[in-house]
């Protein structure tokens, strides 16, 4: 034994406080364990129990194990849980003594520690088997015959070569389709689903005396998507029609646990070997492999500094390449290829004279899985990066066998050197990928179809740049598997194939990568069927781009496209640059669409996406700057206004083909917005506050009640464009205890006699958007009385300051720059107090806030100086506002001007 060095004589702590009267053959042995492995300084117990044994002698096997589970289980009183991790403990701990000690070799460990794996496997599966028997009753096939679970052994357990902390991978099948026979009975499905997830969570849950195996059944048909466990019969189904290249590569690990040579034979001869091995040279899996080997490249090239014996620079993985290559290109012809175990294929290439250099790579191999076998050992953890630490370099370099760790490190960069010259030997016809933009589209189609193998695929997505490559390639499995590709015909999924590998690429360069994606999927799940969209696309890397710009910096655009993707075709329309129209031209650009149609249903969809067009119109023109906020809330006030005349015109029609009288009502009905509308303010969440009048004219009232209860259905109706516009009609006199359409007189009358102050409050920003020049007039002169009132000031500051307060209690948290002290109500409140408290007839006329600032200061009731404070304030306020409901990234600061605004006036 090698001397421990002075960098490890703490570790004698241990061994001088459990161990130091110890006499046994393996004292020495015990001490270097106690030096290199924290693991088993934490298993001081078992490690005693040990040494009073003597099968640390014995290179055991799998019926052994099977032996003794069931006969140690049958004597303890532990609970299953904690007597098979304490199983693994005492195993694992028996294979470190006698690696260390030399009594086996890193291949006799591996094969062990394989056997002891399977055998907890099949121990633990039988019992959760029994469990759901006891529930379930045993599962039958049609026949009446016992159906049983078979286990697919893949990666480095189907190989026989498991590391001290591998991951099991794992394919589950049972035999046939049926149902149990028990008075709770279930389908055999069901049934086996239930086994193997109590299996997984009995084995890798983690409780306070560890875990046994981690385990890993992604390589199931289907991955992740797919059902834990299918019948043989869809398994064999799954991998005739869908068999993909990457499971063939995979599929060459794979061992049936537990089963006798018979039934194993037929399970290879029926499932396994036709799948994988051709009889003839086969030539069409080769560029599949180039692709996965580039794949490998490029991980290795991007990361270089990546200091892991697995996955970089002339690691294990491409030991695993060089062979398994040659396995599934040669394997049809040559049986004696057809192994599981790597070290058995290289003897086969060896006989076999298809590779010369199989001794020193066995040579390489083996010291890399030792080194892996040893780096896992420390803390029982899947790692694979050498360490940087000094202590832990000497820990790794004592469990070697070396002296330092530079004379580890010499022969650990001797032999990758080797592996990697190799490894670039094989296949060596593949085009270097970085001047080959063709190689890296195949390898992102196969990444897309699910043909490469997904530790593989992430690390692509990864090398790209993603940021989130797992989540990334996991948002691909499922939408790959949903119902909408599902259904697609071969043309359409061509077209959709072409399109993802252009939008994997062109990811490579989003940051939020995963975001992104997802978002992008969603959208790709309302146009997949659309051919016109994914073309678009396809053939426009720009518009794609554009796309991607816009998903990351405005949710509120992106919302409208995934919901509503006629819009598409506006965004990306690349022509001069977009300048907000007038009332008058967006009046004949909707005229013009309505002539489109004679339906009404059609007209109100007409409606519904001339909205949704001008929102986007402008949403863009907001977040590239060339609107402000305010020019935003004007123009969406003109749209809304458009659309409410454009309602009310088709109400009338409509309700003209049942009701002769109604084309009288226009000369005697009016609508008058209040609100944000009233005030040409309007933002993308704003409702339209709307108040019905009609003149003492008219005889029909009951029609008029008809007409605006159409009016308000065809504004809020919704359909697969959404609706028009939430509706308020509680400004009403009365609110909602009141009619729903007032005559002109008794609304004058309501105003004048019984409104309330907020109610005048509420009217200055009133104004008549549709309905004859009388009722008009009416209301203009009315407003224009009620806000020349005399009005004591303390009083209306008081009343005000009430309704403020109110305000605050019941929104506290909402829409912090609206209803924060010194916020935009605050503002909006003072304006309106100022207007309340200063009879000028001047200030009557004007609905809008920042109209009414700059009357109040040309009338001298404020100071120049409040004025420019309440201007800045109020743009300010509607440029944030707006940036939150378009969520730009950009964060501003709004408390200094708040400040300024609470030094004018406090309603708190």
């Amino acid at each position: 034994m090698l001397t421990i060095p002075k960098l490890l004589q703490s570790n004698y702590i241990l061994f001088d406080k459990y161990f130091s009267n110890l006499e046994h053959p393996l004292r020495e042995v015990v001490k270097t364990l106690l030096a290199v492995s924290n693991y088993a300084g934490k298993q001081i117990e078992t490690l005693n129990y040990l040494l009073t044994q003597d099968d640390w002698q014995k290179q055991l096997n799998f019926i052994d194990y099977k032996n003794s589970l069931q006969q140690l289980y049958t004597e303890t009183n532990q609970p299953f849980n904690k007597f098979i991790r304490n199983f693994r403990h005492y195993h694992f701990l028996r294979h470190l003594l006698r690696e260390l000690s030399g009594l086996a070799t890193v291949e006799e460990t591996m094969l062990s520690w394989s056997d002891c794996a399977d055998a907890l496997i099949m121990f633990t599966l039988n019992y959760c088997k029994q469990e759901m028997t006891n529930r379930y009753g045993h599962p039958k096939d049609e026949a009446g015959n016992l159906v049983d679970l078979y286990v697919l052994a893949m990666g480095k357990l189907g190989g026989q070569e498991l590391n001290y902390s591998s991951d099991i991978d794992l394919i589950m099948a049972f035999s046939a389709s049926g149902y149990t026979n028990g008075e709770q009975h279930v389908d055999n499905q069901y049934f086996f689903t239930k086994v193997v997830q109590l299996f997984i969570q009995l084995m890798q849950n983690v409780t306070e005396d560890g875990f046994v195996f981690r385990v890993d059944l992604r390589l199931r048909p289907n991955g992740e998507s797919g059902a834990l466990v299918s019948s043989l019969a869809a398994m064999e189904t799954y991998y005739q029609e869908q068999g993909r290249d990457w499971e063939r590569y995979a599929m060459i690990k794979a061992r049936l646990i537990s089963a006798s040579p018979a039934l194993r034979a037929q399970w290879f001869k029926k499932l396994i070997t036709p799948f994988v091995y051709r009889r003839y040279i086969d030539f069409s899996v080769i560029e599949s492999l180039r692709s996965m080997k580039a794949m490998i490249e490029r991980e290795v090239q991007l990361n270089p500094t990546l200091d892991d014996i697995k996955r970089g620079f002339g690691g294990i993985r491409e030991v695993e390449f060089i062979v398994q290559s040659i396995q599934l290109i040669r394997g049809g012809r040559l049986p004696r290829l057809q192994q599981t175990n790597l070290v058995n294929a290289l003897s086969a290439l060896k006989e076999e004279k298809l590779f010369s250099r199989t001794d020193v790579l066995k040579q390489a191999y083996l010291f890399l899985r030792k080194l892996e076998n040893c780096l896992q050992s420390e803390n029982d953890q899947q790692i694979h990066a050498l360490p940087t630490e000094p202590i832990k370099q000497a820990k790794i370099a004592l469990a070697m066998g070396f002296a330092s760790w530079d004379s580890l490190l010499k022969i650990v960069q001797r032999f990758r050197k080797i592996i990697r010259h190799l490894f670039l030997s094989v296949l060596k016809q593949a085009i270097d990928y970085d001047n080959n933009d063709k190689l890296l589209d195949s390898q992102l189609n196969n990444v897309w179809q699910g043909h490469a193998e997904s530790t593989m695929a992430i690390n692509l997505l990864a090398s790209l740049g993603y940021q989130d490559a797992e989540r990334c390639y996991q948002l691909l499995s499922n939408f790959r598997h949903g119902s909408r590709c599902r259904r697609l015909n071969q043309a359409a999924r061509l077209r959709l194939d072409r399109f993802m590998t252009l939008l994997l690429r062109e990811l490579a360069n989003v940051a939020n990568t995963g975001e992104v994606l997802l978002n992008v999927i969603h959208l790709l799940e309302n146009i997949v069927t659309r051919s016109a969209y994914i073309t678009l696309f396809t053939e426009n890397p720009q518009a794609l781009r554009e796309l991607f710009i816009w998903f990351n910096n405005s949710a509120f655009i992106r919302g409208l496209l995934v919901n509503h993707p006629f819009l598409l075709e506006i965004l990306l329309d690349q022509g001069q640059e977009w300048q907000p129209a007038s009332r008058k031209q967006l009046q004949e650009q909707l005229q013009k669409k309505l002539l489109e149609s004679n339906d009404i249903e059609l007209q109100e969809e007409i409606l519904r996406q001339f909205k949704l067009t001008n929102w986007l119109l402008i949403a863009r023109a907001e977040q590239q700057s060339t609107v402000t906020a305010l020019q935003s809330a004007h123009f969406l006030s003109l749209v809304a206004e458009v659309i409410v005349e454009q309602v009310v015109k088709l109400a009338f029609i409509e309700l003209g083909k049942r009701y002769p009288q109604i084309p009288e009502l226009k000369s005697h009905f009016a609508i008058i917005a209040y609100g944000k509308l009233g005030s040409q303010e309007m933002n993308y969440n704003s409702d339209l506050d709307l108040v019905f009048i009609y003149d003492n004219q008219l005889q029909e009232e009951s029609l008029v009640t008809r007409l605006t209860q159409k009016i308000l259905h065809m504004l809020t109706t919704r359909s697969q464009s959404g609706l028009l516009y939430k509706v308020d009609t509680r400004l009403r006199p009365s609110g909602e205890a009141g009619l729903l359409v007032s005559a002109i007189k008794s609304f004058i009358d309501y105003q004048q006699n019984q409104a309330w102050l907020w109610e005048h409050q509420a009217l200055i920003r009133a104004r008549v958007i549709f309905g004859n020049t009388t009722i008009h007039s009416q209301f203009k002169n009315l407003k224009q009385n009620i806000l020349l009132i005399e009005r004591p000031k303390e009083w209306v500051f008081k009343e005000i300051k009430a309704m403020r307060q109110k305000i605050n209690r019941h929104l506290k948290g909402e829409d912090e720059i609206k209803y924060t002290p010194g916020g935009l109500i605050d503002l909006e409140f003072f304006v309106q107090f100022l207007v309340l408290t200063n009879p000028i007839q001047e200030l009557s006329r004007e609905t809008n806030t920042l109209s009414l600032i700059k009357k109040l200061a040309d009338c001298k009731v404020i100071e120049s100086e409040v004025f420019k404070i309440l201007t800045s304030a109020y743009k300010f306020y509607h440029k944030i506002l707006h940036q939150n409901i378009l969520a730009s990234s950009e964060v501003i600061n709004s408390q200094d001007k708040c400040k300024e605004v609470l030094s004018i006036v406090n309603f708190h």
